[in-house]
């Protein structure tokens, strides 16, 4: 896989007394409500127009959201022109509808927005005889109509569903145009930086839930692999990747800007849990050596997340480690190879609440 061998060690020489302070901050971070205080560039926007069917504008039609799996509600009223806006919107899916005196009741089930995204729907209401409500189950197209910035979403469906070899979830940035791994990644400690646009991978910002997240001593997010602490695949959400042209807010970087949002806790109990293991007795024997290397790596860990108060208070919990035997190989000028052993060693668990 590449991975340095003296990577867990150097995870290990840490000290475990720095995670209890950490571990006590986080779990009063879990303690959310269902909707979260987010920064504007962690957080999603609804917006749109609400019309009759000749296209005219109707002011004062009320306009209501719902977060279906949170119990969260918020309303507006359309202005003058017919126009309203939900900002600091949690990503997520949401339930939307719209009714104004006189006028049928619509409904649109499912809206999705994602983390620095802006979803615009139109809202067409037809004249009340009987009492009627019209669901609309056809999704709003995704189109950025506001923003002007070069980036890519990275849903959920992706990191669950693609592989990974060593589950390093910003590697799905590859997905995106113009994104390759870093030269310098090749060589050094520092492998997984990527490099957009030609641009080192240094350069690069990564915000999660709207909070900057830089290691400013190694130019890395932080727990890239000389710290203790990075984000598991299991408690990403989303993430979306700003390349070109982003706004001010995000800012702060040369390259591109990694903006990650968490998974959270909802009315619903919820959970997951895995083991990957890669050994040596499914590999094949590499041809320059005389024997099999004691090559092993396994990853195992979970998540679980439930309501405290139902429509008032949740918690989301995660951990995941990384426990590795990574020989290397050595092979000299006259064709003789020598199999250098390194200790059992283990990665510092990861958790995220």
């Amino acid at each position: 896989m590449g991975t340095p061998p003296n990577r867990g060690i150097r995870s290990l020489h840490l000290s475990t007394r720095l995670l209890h302070p950490c571990a006590t901050l986080l779990v009063l971070l879990s303690l959310t409500s269902p909707h979260s205080i987010f920064a504007q560039d962690g957080s999603a926007s609804l917006q749109g127009v609400v019309e009759d069917v000749s296209g005219a504008r109707i002011a004062g039609a009320s306009i209501t959201v719902l977060d279906p799996a949170r119990g969260f509600r918020t309303e507006a009223v359309s202005d003058a022109l017919g126009q309203f806006v939900f900002a600091m919107l949690s990503p997520g899916r949401y339930d939307m509808s719209a009714s104004a005196p006189g006028m049928t009741t619509k409904t649109r089930p499912g809206v999705e927005l994602y983390v620095g995204g802006v979803a615009v729907v139109q809202v067409r209401l037809a004249l009340a005889g009987v009492t009627e409500t019209v669901t609309v189950r056809e999704q709003p197209e995704a189109v950025e109509t506001q923003v002007g910035d070069v980036s890519q979403v990275i849903p959920q469906q992706a990191i669950q569903g693609l592989p990974l070899n060593g589950r390093r979830f910003t590697d799905l940035a590859l997905l995106t145009p113009g994104v390759t791994q870093d030269p310098r990644g090749l060589t050094s400690d520092s492998n997984g930086d990527l490099s957009f646009g030609g641009t080192r991978g240094f350069q690069n910002s990564f915000l999660v839930d709207g909070a900057d997240n830089n290691n400013s001593f190694f130019a890395q997010a932080r727990g890239r692999y000389r710290a203790p602490y990075q984000f598991s695949n299991e408690v990403i959400k989303e993430f979306r990747v700003s390349s070109n042209a982003y706004s001010a807010e995000l800012g702060k970087a040369g390259g591109a800007v990694f903006n990650v949002v968490t998974k959270s806790g909802t009315n619903d109990w919820h959970g997951s849990a895995f083991y990957y293991l890669r050994d040596r007795i499914f590999d094949a024997q590499q041809s320059y050596v005389t024997s099999q290397p004691d090559d092993r790596q396994q990853q195992f860990g979970g998540t679980i997340g439930g309501p405290i108060r139902k429509d008032r208070l949740f918690f989301y919990a995660g951990f995941d480690q990384h426990l590795l035997t990574m020989p290397s190989v050595m092979q000299f000028a006259n064709g003789a190879s020598s199999v250098v052993v390194t200790p059992r060693t283990t990665t510092t668990p990861t958790s995220n609440w």
